[in-house]
Protein backbone atom coordinates (compact mmCIF):
# COMPACT_ATOMS: atom_id res chain seq x y z
CA UNK A 1 0.00 0.00 0.00
CA UNK A 2 2.78 2.41 0.89
CA UNK A 3 4.67 1.67 -2.30
CA UNK A 4 1.53 2.22 -4.31
CA UNK A 5 0.95 5.58 -2.63
CA UNK A 6 4.54 6.61 -3.27
CA UNK A 7 4.20 5.60 -6.90
CA UNK A 8 0.98 7.58 -7.25
CA UNK A 9 2.62 10.57 -5.60
CA UNK A 10 5.54 10.35 -8.00
CA UNK A 11 3.14 10.21 -10.96
CA UNK A 12 1.27 13.25 -9.65
CA UNK A 13 4.53 15.20 -9.24
CA UNK A 14 5.62 14.34 -12.77
CA UNK A 15 2.19 15.26 -14.10
CA UNK A 16 2.28 18.58 -12.24
CA UNK A 17 5.77 19.30 -13.58
CA UNK A 18 4.68 18.66 -17.17
CA UNK A 19 1.03 19.75 -17.16
CA UNK A 20 0.89 22.23 -14.29
CA UNK A 21 -0.60 22.14 -10.83
CA UNK A 22 -4.04 20.62 -10.38
CA UNK A 23 -7.00 22.94 -10.64
CA UNK A 24 -8.53 24.17 -7.40
CA UNK A 25 -11.83 25.78 -6.56
CA UNK A 26 -11.12 29.52 -6.83
CA UNK A 27 -11.66 31.53 -3.67
CA UNK A 28 -12.25 35.23 -3.35
CA UNK A 29 -9.77 37.31 -1.43
CA UNK A 30 -12.31 37.97 1.32
CA UNK A 31 -12.99 34.24 1.69
CA UNK A 32 -9.26 33.49 1.85
CA UNK A 33 -8.97 36.03 4.68
CA UNK A 34 -11.95 34.53 6.49
CA UNK A 35 -13.98 37.72 6.11
CA UNK A 36 -17.25 38.58 4.48
CA UNK A 37 -17.56 40.76 1.42
CA UNK A 38 -19.33 43.43 3.51
CA UNK A 39 -16.78 43.38 6.32
CA UNK A 40 -16.30 46.94 7.65
CA UNK A 41 -12.54 46.67 7.41
CA UNK A 42 -12.65 45.58 3.78
CA UNK A 43 -15.11 48.35 2.93
CA UNK A 44 -12.81 50.86 4.59
CA UNK A 45 -9.83 49.54 2.65
CA UNK A 46 -11.76 49.64 -0.63
CA UNK A 47 -12.62 53.29 0.01
CA UNK A 48 -9.05 54.14 0.97
CA UNK A 49 -7.37 52.47 -2.02
CA UNK A 50 -9.95 51.19 -4.54
CA UNK A 51 -7.56 50.76 -7.47
CA UNK A 52 -4.82 49.06 -5.48
CA UNK A 53 -7.25 46.71 -3.77
CA UNK A 54 -8.88 45.82 -7.09
CA UNK A 55 -5.44 45.01 -8.52
CA UNK A 56 -4.63 42.78 -5.55
CA UNK A 57 -7.92 40.95 -6.06
CA UNK A 58 -7.11 40.33 -9.74
CA UNK A 59 -3.63 39.10 -8.90
CA UNK A 60 -5.03 36.84 -6.18
CA UNK A 61 -7.43 35.26 -8.67
CA UNK A 62 -4.64 34.87 -11.22
CA UNK A 63 -2.32 33.32 -8.60
CA UNK A 64 -4.81 30.50 -8.04
CA UNK A 65 -4.29 29.51 -11.69
CA UNK A 66 -0.48 29.47 -11.46
CA UNK A 67 1.40 26.76 -13.29
CA UNK A 68 3.54 25.76 -10.30
CA UNK A 69 2.03 24.90 -6.95
CA UNK A 70 4.75 26.69 -4.99
CA UNK A 71 4.15 29.91 -6.95
CA UNK A 72 0.44 29.61 -6.30
CA UNK A 73 0.90 29.16 -2.57
CA UNK A 74 3.61 31.82 -2.18
CA UNK A 75 1.84 34.56 -4.13
CA UNK A 76 -1.52 33.97 -2.45
CA UNK A 77 0.13 33.93 0.97
CA UNK A 78 2.01 37.19 0.38
CA UNK A 79 -1.02 38.99 -1.03
CA UNK A 80 -3.22 37.88 1.85
CA UNK A 81 -0.57 39.01 4.32
CA UNK A 82 -0.37 42.39 2.59
CA UNK A 83 -4.14 42.86 2.80
CA UNK A 84 -4.14 41.94 6.48
CA UNK A 85 -1.41 44.51 7.07
CA UNK A 86 -3.29 47.15 5.11
CA UNK A 87 -6.49 46.38 7.04
CA UNK A 88 -4.71 46.83 10.33
CA UNK A 89 -2.99 50.05 9.31
CA UNK A 90 -6.09 51.64 7.80
CA UNK A 91 -8.03 50.72 10.94
CA UNK A 92 -5.36 52.39 13.09
CA UNK A 93 -5.41 55.44 10.86
CA UNK A 94 -9.21 55.63 11.06
CA UNK A 95 -9.09 55.39 14.84
CA UNK A 96 -6.46 58.10 15.01
CA UNK A 97 -8.53 60.35 12.77
CA UNK A 98 -11.66 59.75 14.83
CA UNK A 99 -9.76 60.55 18.03
CA UNK A 100 -8.39 63.71 16.49
CA UNK A 101 -11.85 64.87 15.48
CA UNK A 102 -13.21 64.04 18.93
CA UNK A 103 -10.57 66.15 20.62
CA UNK A 104 -10.87 68.86 17.97
CA UNK A 105 -7.17 68.56 17.23
CA UNK A 106 -7.55 69.97 13.75
CA UNK A 107 -7.63 66.66 11.88
CA UNK A 108 -4.17 65.44 12.83
CA UNK A 109 -4.88 61.99 11.44
CA UNK A 110 -6.31 63.16 8.10
CA UNK A 111 -4.74 61.67 4.98
CA UNK A 112 -3.05 58.87 6.90
CA UNK A 113 -5.00 56.06 5.26
CA UNK A 114 -3.75 56.51 1.69
CA UNK A 115 0.03 56.26 2.28
CA UNK A 116 -0.47 53.32 4.62
CA UNK A 117 -1.75 51.23 1.70
CA UNK A 118 1.64 51.30 -0.02
CA UNK A 119 2.11 47.72 1.18
CA UNK A 120 -0.54 46.70 -1.35
CA UNK A 121 1.38 48.28 -4.21
CA UNK A 122 4.69 46.74 -3.15
CA UNK A 123 3.31 43.23 -2.77
CA UNK A 124 1.22 43.55 -5.93
CA UNK A 125 4.33 44.46 -7.92
CA UNK A 126 6.15 41.44 -6.50
CA UNK A 127 3.15 39.20 -7.24
CA UNK A 128 2.94 40.48 -10.82
CA UNK A 129 6.61 39.65 -11.36
CA UNK A 130 6.16 36.18 -9.90
CA UNK A 131 3.12 35.47 -12.05
CA UNK A 132 4.89 36.73 -15.18
CA UNK A 133 7.82 34.44 -14.44
CA UNK A 134 5.41 31.56 -13.82
CA UNK A 135 3.69 32.16 -17.17
CA UNK A 136 7.06 32.29 -18.95
CA UNK A 137 8.04 29.04 -17.27
CA UNK A 138 4.75 27.43 -18.33
CA UNK A 139 5.24 28.46 -21.94
CA UNK A 140 8.87 27.32 -22.06
CA UNK A 141 8.13 24.00 -20.38
CA UNK A 142 5.17 23.36 -22.67
CA UNK A 143 7.23 24.12 -25.77
CA UNK A 144 10.12 21.95 -24.61
CA UNK A 145 7.70 19.12 -23.86
CA UNK A 146 6.15 19.33 -27.32
CA UNK A 147 9.53 19.39 -29.03
CA UNK A 148 10.82 16.51 -26.93
CA UNK A 149 7.77 14.38 -27.64
CA UNK A 150 8.17 15.07 -31.35
CA UNK A 151 11.85 14.12 -31.34
CA UNK A 152 11.22 10.99 -29.28
CA UNK A 153 8.37 9.96 -31.54
CA UNK A 154 10.58 10.24 -34.63
CA UNK A 155 12.32 6.88 -34.06
CA UNK A 156 8.92 5.31 -33.46
CA UNK A 157 7.69 6.71 -36.77
CA UNK A 158 10.80 5.35 -38.48
CA UNK A 159 10.22 1.86 -37.09
CA UNK A 160 6.57 2.00 -38.15
CA UNK A 161 7.60 3.08 -41.65
CA UNK A 162 10.09 0.22 -41.93
CA UNK A 163 7.48 -2.26 -40.68
CA UNK A 164 4.96 -0.96 -43.21
CA UNK A 165 7.54 -1.25 -45.98
CA UNK A 166 8.11 -4.88 -45.09
CA UNK A 167 4.44 -5.76 -44.57
CA UNK A 168 2.44 -3.94 -47.24
CA UNK A 169 4.23 -4.95 -50.51
CA UNK A 170 3.71 -8.70 -49.99
CA UNK A 171 -0.01 -8.04 -49.66
CA UNK A 172 0.00 -6.88 -53.29
CA UNK A 173 2.23 -9.67 -54.54
CA UNK A 174 5.47 -7.68 -54.64
CA UNK A 175 8.53 -7.14 -52.51
CA UNK A 176 11.09 -4.42 -51.93
CA UNK A 177 14.34 -4.89 -53.77
CA UNK A 178 17.74 -3.53 -52.83
CA UNK A 179 17.31 -0.16 -54.66
CA UNK A 180 13.94 0.43 -53.03
CA UNK A 181 15.32 -0.38 -49.60
CA UNK A 182 18.19 2.01 -50.15
CA UNK A 183 15.83 4.78 -51.24
CA UNK A 184 13.61 4.17 -48.23
CA UNK A 185 16.61 4.36 -45.91
CA UNK A 186 17.62 7.70 -47.44
CA UNK A 187 14.07 9.02 -47.06
CA UNK A 188 13.95 8.05 -43.41
CA UNK A 189 17.31 9.69 -42.76
CA UNK A 190 16.00 12.87 -44.39
CA UNK A 191 12.86 12.55 -42.24
CA UNK A 192 14.93 12.41 -39.04
CA UNK A 193 17.01 15.39 -40.11
CA UNK A 194 13.83 17.42 -40.55
CA UNK A 195 12.79 16.78 -36.94
CA UNK A 196 16.19 17.82 -35.58
CA UNK A 197 16.28 20.91 -37.77
CA UNK A 198 12.84 21.98 -36.59
CA UNK A 199 13.90 21.74 -32.94
CA UNK A 200 17.04 23.79 -33.56
CA UNK A 201 15.01 26.36 -35.51
CA UNK A 202 12.70 26.92 -32.55
CA UNK A 203 15.61 27.19 -30.11
CA UNK A 204 17.42 29.75 -32.26
CA UNK A 205 14.29 31.83 -32.81
CA UNK A 206 13.47 31.88 -29.12
CA UNK A 207 16.97 33.05 -28.34
CA UNK A 208 16.77 35.88 -30.89
CA UNK A 209 13.18 36.87 -30.08
CA UNK A 210 12.91 40.34 -28.52
CA UNK A 211 11.33 40.51 -25.10
CA UNK A 212 8.16 42.54 -24.93
CA UNK A 213 5.98 43.56 -22.05
CA UNK A 214 2.34 44.16 -22.87
CA UNK A 215 0.48 46.90 -21.11
CA UNK A 216 -2.84 46.24 -19.46
CA UNK A 217 -4.85 49.33 -20.31
CA UNK A 218 -8.00 47.29 -19.90
CA UNK A 219 -7.11 46.66 -16.28
CA UNK A 220 -6.93 50.41 -15.66
CA UNK A 221 -10.36 50.95 -17.14
CA UNK A 222 -11.76 48.05 -15.12
CA UNK A 223 -10.24 49.36 -11.92
CA UNK A 224 -11.52 52.87 -12.57
CA UNK A 225 -15.00 51.49 -13.20
CA UNK A 226 -14.85 49.49 -9.97
CA UNK A 227 -13.79 52.53 -7.99
CA UNK A 228 -16.54 54.67 -9.51
CA UNK A 229 -19.22 52.18 -8.45
CA UNK A 230 -18.13 51.97 -4.80
CA UNK A 231 -20.85 53.24 -2.46
CA UNK A 232 -20.00 56.54 -0.84
CA UNK A 233 -20.79 56.65 2.87
CA UNK A 234 -18.64 59.67 3.70
CA UNK A 235 -20.09 63.02 4.65
CA UNK A 236 -18.99 66.44 3.53
CA UNK A 237 -17.12 66.85 6.84
CA UNK A 238 -14.53 64.29 5.65
CA UNK A 239 -12.81 65.90 2.64
CA UNK A 240 -9.53 64.18 3.36
CA UNK A 241 -11.09 60.70 3.25
CA UNK A 242 -12.82 61.53 -0.02
CA UNK A 243 -9.63 62.72 -1.63
CA UNK A 244 -7.81 59.58 -0.53
CA UNK A 245 -10.36 57.44 -2.37
CA UNK A 246 -9.47 59.09 -5.69
CA UNK A 247 -6.89 57.16 -7.75
CA UNK A 248 -3.48 58.77 -7.73
CA UNK A 249 -0.86 58.59 -10.48
CA UNK A 250 0.86 55.71 -8.67
CA UNK A 251 -2.44 53.84 -8.40
CA UNK A 252 -3.08 54.31 -12.12
CA UNK A 253 0.35 52.89 -12.90
CA UNK A 254 -0.39 49.94 -10.64
CA UNK A 255 -3.68 49.22 -12.38
CA UNK A 256 -2.02 49.39 -15.80
CA UNK A 257 0.17 46.40 -14.95
CA UNK A 258 -0.88 43.39 -16.96
CA UNK A 259 -2.06 40.22 -15.27
CA UNK A 260 -0.98 37.15 -17.27
CA UNK A 261 -3.54 34.74 -18.63
CA UNK A 262 -4.02 31.13 -17.68
CA UNK A 263 -0.50 29.61 -17.69
CA UNK A 264 -1.82 26.05 -17.84
CA UNK A 265 -3.64 26.87 -21.06
CA UNK A 266 -0.50 28.59 -22.33
CA UNK A 267 1.56 25.46 -21.63
CA UNK A 268 -1.00 23.34 -23.49
CA UNK A 269 -0.86 25.64 -26.52
CA UNK A 270 2.93 25.67 -26.51
CA UNK A 271 3.03 21.87 -26.36
CA UNK A 272 0.88 21.79 -29.46
CA UNK A 273 3.12 24.39 -31.09
CA UNK A 274 6.25 22.38 -30.34
CA UNK A 275 4.72 19.21 -31.77
CA UNK A 276 3.49 21.16 -34.79
CA UNK A 277 6.99 22.49 -35.49
CA UNK A 278 8.40 18.96 -35.55
CA UNK A 279 5.63 17.79 -37.89
CA UNK A 280 6.36 20.73 -40.21
CA UNK A 281 10.01 19.69 -40.24
CA UNK A 282 8.99 16.14 -41.19
CA UNK A 283 6.82 17.21 -44.09
CA UNK A 284 9.30 19.73 -45.45
CA UNK A 285 12.15 17.22 -45.32
CA UNK A 286 10.13 14.49 -47.02
CA UNK A 287 8.82 16.95 -49.60
CA UNK A 288 12.32 18.02 -50.55
CA UNK A 289 13.40 14.38 -50.72
CA UNK A 290 10.56 13.55 -53.11
CA UNK A 291 11.19 16.58 -55.31
CA UNK A 292 14.95 16.06 -55.49
CA UNK A 293 14.76 12.31 -56.04
CA UNK A 294 12.05 12.72 -58.67
CA UNK A 295 14.15 15.22 -60.60
CA UNK A 296 11.63 18.05 -60.20
CA UNK A 297 14.00 20.09 -58.05
CA UNK A 298 17.27 20.26 -59.99
CA UNK A 299 19.00 22.76 -57.73
CA UNK A 300 20.54 20.00 -55.60
CA UNK A 301 22.05 16.84 -57.05
CA UNK A 302 22.24 13.85 -54.70
CA UNK A 303 25.39 11.73 -54.69
CA UNK A 304 25.30 8.81 -57.08
CA UNK A 305 24.58 5.39 -55.63
CA UNK A 306 27.61 3.12 -56.08
CA UNK A 307 27.19 0.34 -58.61
CA UNK A 308 28.16 -2.30 -56.11
CA UNK A 309 25.58 -1.25 -53.50
CA UNK A 310 23.12 -3.89 -54.62
CA UNK A 311 25.60 -6.38 -56.01
CA UNK A 312 26.20 -9.86 -54.78
CA UNK A 313 29.79 -9.21 -53.75
CA UNK A 314 31.08 -7.23 -50.82
CA UNK A 315 31.27 -3.43 -51.05
CA UNK A 316 34.57 -1.78 -51.67
CA UNK A 317 35.94 1.04 -49.56
CA UNK A 318 34.88 3.56 -52.21
CA UNK A 319 31.35 2.16 -52.22
CA UNK A 320 31.11 2.49 -48.46
CA UNK A 321 32.26 6.10 -48.65
CA UNK A 322 29.71 6.83 -51.38
CA UNK A 323 26.88 5.35 -49.31
CA UNK A 324 27.93 7.29 -46.22
CA UNK A 325 28.14 10.48 -48.27
CA UNK A 326 24.63 9.90 -49.59
CA UNK A 327 23.25 9.34 -46.11
CA UNK A 328 24.86 12.52 -44.82
CA UNK A 329 23.58 14.41 -47.85
CA UNK A 330 19.97 13.45 -47.21
CA UNK A 331 20.34 14.03 -43.49
CA UNK A 332 21.67 17.52 -44.23
CA UNK A 333 18.83 18.27 -46.65
CA UNK A 334 16.26 17.25 -44.05
CA UNK A 335 18.04 19.21 -41.34
CA UNK A 336 18.10 22.41 -43.41
CA UNK A 337 14.47 21.95 -44.39
CA UNK A 338 13.41 21.68 -40.76
CA UNK A 339 15.83 24.38 -39.62
CA UNK A 340 14.25 27.13 -41.66
CA UNK A 341 11.01 26.66 -43.53
CA UNK A 342 11.59 29.93 -45.37
CA UNK A 343 14.78 28.42 -46.81
CA UNK A 344 12.83 25.39 -47.95
CA UNK A 345 10.05 27.45 -49.52
CA UNK A 346 12.58 29.66 -51.29
CA UNK A 347 14.41 26.58 -52.52
CA UNK A 348 11.21 25.13 -53.91
CA UNK A 349 10.44 28.39 -55.72
CA UNK A 350 13.94 28.61 -57.18
CA UNK A 351 14.23 24.97 -58.19
CA UNK A 352 10.73 24.33 -59.46
CA UNK A 353 9.97 23.40 -63.04
CA UNK A 354 8.91 26.96 -63.90
CA UNK A 355 11.98 28.62 -62.42
CA UNK A 356 14.38 30.60 -64.49
CA UNK A 357 17.52 28.70 -65.42
CA UNK A 358 19.66 31.64 -64.27
CA UNK A 359 18.41 31.23 -60.71
CA UNK A 360 19.36 27.57 -60.46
Amino acid sequence: MRQQQERQGWVRRVGAWLLGAAEVEPRSLAAALGLGEEDPGLLRLRRAAPVRYARVERLHRAAQRSFEQRTRAAVCRELEHAVRTALRETAEAAEAEAAARATEAGGAGSGAAAPRTDVLRVEADAAARSLAADAALAGARGLNTGLSVGVLFSPVALVLALAAAETLPPLFGSALGCPERLTLAQALICFSGGALGAVLSVVVRLRDAPSTRPTGTGALAEASADSSTQPSTQSSAQPSAQSSAEPTAADAADAAADVPGDPVQLARLMRQEGWYRVVVGWFLAVSLFVLITGGILALLTPPAVPDGACGAGPLSAADHQALIKGFFFWGGVGFLAGLNERWAYGLLRRGGPGADAATR
